[in-house]
């Protein structure tokens, strides 16, 4: 494999090179006699020479003069030198040999045709470049900056024009080479042919490069390199890039028969993908192209994704198996995926390695996983990022459908970054000052972000609404519950509330008032995708609320004369700009209640139920504790009866029996309204 990477890299080195007619002689040609015998007169080293005694011609680092001087030896310096410099010659020999057999192969005559009248030995002897010092070529070696490795030139431009000569000579060849172009190419050659490529580009012996290939050279077999392919590392070369296999992946499920792909993938995009837009429908059939997909041949992005979607798909109902066979696979099959995470990681930022990441981080996120969550949504981040998702600057250069896709992307992980700092208490990943992208304009290719209005001209786009809420969420913790807010004064605090809130209210009336939260216009929740993402949208407001709202609350502040009689609050003449302030304690109970009133439409799969519980479960907390820290309140006693009849609710319905999630739900439910009964009775 020697062959082709030599071969772009000395044509990129020597393009102005011509060959005479006569035989190539080499770079360094015989020495003479004279010469010969002058060296072979040498006999000391210049230390013995200098003091004209016998030197012991020791195969040593120094002779036994040099070595008792304790000073260097500089006979074998030279000869070590001069072996060097002999053995950089063999390799550039070796090189263009190599070079001028590959352009023989393609069709070329080298050495066979005359030199053109028009430009005289003399002028084309000019244009040779010179050759480095082997000390500027063994530093050109040791460089490691992969940006400014020669990229190989397009090789249609080697292709003769319809008047010329159908087999150019060589020097008209070089003739019409140009040095790198300003546009890269269709690959590029770092180092070797499978380094870390650049953006846009694809490794020589990728599938995709050996298409190429297979186009230029036409039948000639490449069963040589067709086993680079599939083999992971051959005579300690690593394929792919340096990185490749950093641990190699296990396989802990082998992939389930054709026929029962078609049925989960049909499963996936119909329940889990149209409330999760990751992937589009074009995707899905490139990661699943035919019967048999081989480990070996797969990027880390592809295997990832190959496995996170059979992982969620059999965490959905009417999988074709039963629930604990289902759940035993999906894990199975999410420990497969895990095991690109750290190609993912390490490798070249790659799309579809970023569309796994975020689906493994939503299955960790519906078993409320802290740890893995953070990690795999701070890897697809940074991975955005490279990518540059989340700048507007960097889209032209696709197309339409493509672009809107990738902001789709790009929009989903920074509400799912949101969402998990909010629920974990963890800094988002994604800097709201790094993003120059717009909010998105339209739904997803999926309709179910696109709801019809009665009262405004075309469709509501929820999408957009979801992202803005979820700016506002990172507000909210910048601003209340991040390490830089925790020692602010309390009337600054307030401020940050009035405002926060403000903008909570602002967002709730730009959505069409049959699908706002506390409208009475709001249909009943039916079990569908465009009633999924409603839902969320509802449960995300209330959760946001009772965020805002519980800094105020827990201090026991009802009215002004809370904070009048206390002294230990600081009051500002701005602290009361918003007067819902005061009302802190009420809105949370308010929305409390809300939340919990929205539990009938509870969704059944486990993984959607296992990210939406955690809103009623802070409900049920903030509603508790609302009852602890005043029990004697007579709006206590209707908390309370709320409280009785969610655990009602939760314990008569048929899902607490087979899904793990709603049996968690109603032991919160139990230990929250006994723990509130309690205060009751003592006050």
């Amino acid at each position: 494999m020697n062959g082709p990477s030599n071969i772009s890299k000395d044509a990129g080195s020597f393009p102005q090179r011509s060959p005479v007619s006569t035989p190539r002689e080499p770079l360094n040609p015989e020495p003479s006699k004279e010469n010969t015998d002058k060296s072979t007169r040498r006999k000391a080293c210049d230390t013995c020479q200098r003091r004209k005694i016998k030197c012991d011609l020791s195969t040593k680092a120094r002779c036994s003069q040099c070595e008792k001087l304790g000073i260097s030896c500089t006979r074998n310096k030279r000869h070590k030198a001069q072996l060097r410099r002999q053995a950089m010659i063999n390799h550039l020999e070796g090189n263009l040999e190599r070079m001028e057999s590959r352009l023989q192969g393609l069709g070329f005559t080298v050495g066979d045709n005359d030199l053109p009248s028009s430009s005289p030995p003399s002028e084309i002897l000019d244009d040779i470049p010179t050759f480095p010092w082997p000390t500027q070529i063994a530093e050109a070696t040791n460089d490691t900056d992969l940006e400014h490795i020669y990229t190989s030139p397009q090789p249609e431009a080697t292709i003769p024009a319809a008047e010329e000569s159908p087999i150019p000579s060589i020097p008209q060849l070089f003739k019409h080479l140009d040095y790198p172009p300003a546009i890269s190419s269709c690959f590029n050659v770092p180092r070797y042919l499978g380094g870390i490529l650049n953006p846009g580009s694809f490794s020589l012996i990728s599938p995709e490069g050996l298409e190429w290939i297979a186009q230029k050279t036409g039948d000639e077999p490449l069963d040589h390199l067709t086993q680079l392919v599939s083999t992971e590392e051959h005579d300690g070369f690593v394929a792919d890039y340096p990185l490749h296999c950093v641990s190699s992946r296990r396989v802990f499920c082998p992939l389930p028969p054709q026929e029962d792909i078609v049925h989960l993938l049909h499963h996936y995009m119909e329940y889990f993908n149209a409330m999760f837009p990751v992937f589009r429908q074009s995707d899905i059939l490139f990661l699943f192209p035919g019967e048999h997909v081989d480990i070996r041949s797969q990027s880390p992005g592809q295997w990832a994704c190959i496995n996170a979607v059979l992982a969620v798909s059999y965490m959905l109902p009417q999988n074709g198996a039963s629930p604990q066979i289902g759940h035993q696979k999906s894990w199975l099959f999410l420990k497969n995926a895990l095991e690109a995470v750290g190609e993912l990681y390490l490798g070249p930022p790659d799309i579809q390695g970023l569309q796994a990441l975020l689906v493994m981080a939503i299955l960790f996120l519906a078993a409320s996983a802290a740890r893995p969550c953070n990690f795999l949504i701070s890897v697809a981040i940074h991975i955005s990022d490279q990518l540059g998702l989340g700048r507007a600057e960097d889209v032209s250069t696709f197309s339409v459908e493509e672009t809107q896709h990738r902001q789709t992307i790009f929009w989903f992980a920074y509400c799912l970054d949101r969402e998990i700092s909010f629920r974990f208490g963890e800094p988002p990943v994604q800097n709201d000052d790094a993003i120059s992208a717009a909010l998105p304009t339209e739904a997803p290719t999926c309709d179910i972000y696109s709801m019809p209005t009665s009262d405004q001209p075309g469709s509501f786009s929820a999408f957009r609404s979801v992202c803005e809420l979820a700016r506002i969420r990172g507000e909210v913790y910048q601003h209340l519950y991040s390490a830089s807010a925790a020692n602010r004064p309390f009337h600054q605090i307030l401020a940050s509330v009035g405002q926060l809130d403000e903008k909570l209210q602002t967002w709730k009336n730009s959505i069409p008032s049959e699908y706002q939260p506390d409208s009475q216009a709001v249909t009943p929740f039916r079990q569908s995708p465009v009633s999924l993402s409603l839902l969320h949208i509802h449960y995300t407001y209330y959760n946001c609320m009772i965020a805002i709202h519980s800094l105020i609350a827990a201090r026991g502040i009802n009215s002004a004369q809370d904070l009048t009689d206390n002294p230990a609050f600081s009051i500002q003449p701005g602290s009361f700009a918003n007067p819902r302030v005061l009302l802190s304690a009420s809105l949370t109970s308010k929305a409390a209640r809300a939340s919990i009133n929205l539990m009938k439409y509870l969704p059944q799969d486990d993984i959607t139920l296992g990210i939406t519980m955690y809103y009623p479960t802070v409900a049920l907390k903030t509603l508790a504790s609302s009852i602890v820290r005043n029990p004697r309140d007579t709006s206590q006693i209707y908390n309370m009866r709320i409280l009785d009849q969610a655990e009602a609710f939760l314990s008569s319905t048929t899902l607490s029996a087979t899904s793990e999630g709603m049996r968690r739900l109603g032991k919160h439910c139990a230990e929250y309204r006994s723990v509130a009964e309690r205060a009751m009775k003592e006050s």
